[in-house]
């Protein structure tokens, strides 16, 4: 009978076993390796695909004990693995394609001596000889025993305390892992103090095709050595606190690389920490990179409206793939707080931007500026009827000046009706109660984003959250995203005006959440409402072409009685 059971049992397809695997916990996909060969198989692959924890590596070879009797104490082997150790663990190692190691994250901390008899007593050169990606965030000698020629992507965490022999572990690394296609670097370590030894790294690795650095680390002599590389697609930096922070004072107003022939033969997406004058005099080389699809320049000064200008004139002649712009510059908020305080001439208006039209694939675009935006309604009506393939579109919605917005919620409408592609939209508006529009209005008028995902309000003035909330579910599809705040730098609290400043974002950001909590049940009662709004339509629609048909079938009727009757004498 269980023969019989087991004859009948369908076969599940490996792919879709696999699927179903993915999806579970350790402990399931425990259980699922002793069910079957197949399934062992299967589930093993899952369970070491990535490792975060080499003690559960490292105690399969010998069993690990605590070396003292303090909590912190680490662990390490009594009798160092043999042979025959090192061969039962090669059913796991070989199915380890990421390692991720981050000492402080280990469950058992591993004394360094267990990395000393691992390298001593090893088979193999490989101990993962499968392993394509390294992660590593512990001692850097510790991590040349997982390097093999396999290895493409590398995550190196350079300390503060370890820079002093770099140049001896960069070598290691291009001889070790010579075919890495991406390299990147996590480091508070400013690049004037290791940019010697990084330019070597980085002009030995020829297979490159991504870079990545934390903020102001792409300096002059780092960009002339990626230059070289012919492979190199992506050149790109990170914000967030893991990737670390370098000197401003390394790339603002000195980042000047002079290009050669051939230089960023493959470079489409360029991400930078330079002045937009340095952007500007980098694009206007001979040998610039004119073929990127997407750009994004972070600055570290207040650029003035005419340079910002300047770059989108030069970059809609010369690099007309651009999918992806973004023009971010320094917010200062220690700078004046009233719009009136602040000249024209320190405003982007409409002529500054016009050059965006000169863009025919430009479907992403990010700005972020000091000042508001001068632009008017009839101004945004131009750029969204110019640009209806437009997915992306951030127009400065987080501006330092915070008293005055000429631009009310209408601003949003333009691009509702021309821009049927957007998915992501952020702008500054007054959405103050006497500035929204009428909701009955609306209803008639107004056409309904397309595919709006994410809506980002950023400081927008607001007042009433349930007026906004009502007009924003006419014009807002189900589960569009709200959002608002800044993601500038904060200055020191011991700043009054910064204080006050901030005291007012976290105000309008309270109205804000209010309008987020009310938008998804007002957006599905007007999605219910136009279901409603149609079928009556279509009621309508029918009883009238009933109503037709019916007069139609009348008056023939009366004509034939008409004539088959007799004319009276």
């Amino acid at each position: 009978m269980s023969s019989a059971r087991a004859s009948a049992r369908p076969d599940i397809p490996a792919e879709l076993l696999e699927m179903i695997f993915s999806h579970l916990d350790d402990k399931s996909n425990a259980s699922n390796a002793l069910v079957s060969v197949k399934w062992s198989t299967l589930a093993l692959n899952i369970l070491w695909r990535t490792l975060t924890d080499l003690s559960r590596l490292f105690g399969i070879l010998q069993p690990l004990f605590k070396v003292g009797a303090e909590k912190d104490d680490p662990y390490a082997w009594r009798v160092s693995p043999d042979a025959s150790d090192w061969q039962r663990l090669d059913r796991y190692s070989k199915r380890v394609r990421r390692l991720i190691f981050d000492a402080d994250a280990c469950s058992l901390p591993l004394e360094a001596t267990v990395f000393e008899d691992a390298s001593r007593t090893r088979t193999s050169l490989a101990i993962l000889p499968n392993l394509v990606h390294l992660d590593w965030r512990a001692p850097l000698p510790l991590s040349m025993m997982f390097m093999t020629p396999n290895v493409k992507s590398f995550v190196l965490w350079i300390p503060e305390t370890d820079i002093t022999s770099l140049r001896s572990y960069f070598r290691d690394v291009t001889t070790r892992m010579p075919n890495l296609t991406v390299v990147d670097v996590h480091t508070i370590v400013p690049m004037h103090k290791i940019e010697d030894d990084m330019v070597f790294l980085l002009g030995n690795l020829p297979k490159l095709r991504k870079a990545v650095f934390p903020r102001y680390h792409l300096t002059t002599r780092v960009a002339e050595t990626l230059s070289l590389l012919e492979s190199l697609g992506t050149v790109e930096f990170q914000y967030h606190a893991d990737q670390g922070f370098g000197a401003p004072e390394d790339t603002t107003g000195v980042f000047q690389p002079k290009l050669q022939l051939g230089a960023f033969p493959s470079l489409y997406d360029m991400s930078t920490t330079i002045t937009l004058g340095d952007a500007v005099a980098l694009m206007k080389q001979t040998f610039a990179p004119t073929n990127l699809t997407a750009l994004y320049i972070d600055s570290p000064l207040m650029e003035s409206p005419a340079i910002v200008q300047e770059l989108l004139e030069h970059l809609g002649q010369c690099c007309q793939l651009l999918e992806t712009l973004g023009i971010l510059t320094l917010i200062e908020d220690k700078d004046a707080a009233r719009l009136a305080d602040v000249p024209a001439e320190n405003r982007i208006n409409f002529s500054h931007l016009r050059s965006l039209l000169l863009f025919p694939n430009l479907a992403m675009f990010e700005l972020i500026h000091q000042n508001p935006l001068d632009l008017t309604l009839e101004d945004l009506q131009q750029l969204a009827q110019s640009w209806p393939s437009l997915r992306k579109l951030i127009l400065n919605n987080e501006p330092a000046i915070l008293d005055r917005c000429p631009l009310t919620l209408d601003a949003l409408l333009p691009f509702a009706r021309h821009c049927r592609e957007l998915e992501h939209l952020g702008m500054f508006v007054n959405a103050s109660s006497a500035d929204i529009p009428s909701t009955y209005a609306a209803t008639f008028q107004i056409k309904p984003f397309a595919r709006l995902r994410r809506l980002s309000m950023g400081t927008s003035i607001i007042s009433e959250p349930g007026q906004v909330a009502l007009f924003l579910s006419q014009i807002c599809p189900k589960n569009t995203a709200l959002d608002c705040g800044v993601t500038w730098d904060h200055a020191s609290s011991d700043n009054e005006e910064a204080i006050e400043r901030y005291e007012l974002i976290a105000e309008r950001c309270e109205r804000w959440s209010k309008v987020e909590e009310l938008l998804p049940l007002m957006t599905q009662l007007r999605a219910e409402e136009r279901d409603r709004t149609r079928l009556l339509t279509n009621e309508v629609n029918d009883l009238r072409m009933r109503s037709s048909v019916m007069m139609d079938t009348l008056r023939k009727g009366t004509a034939a009685s008409s004539g088959d009757s007799c004319i009276p004498l």
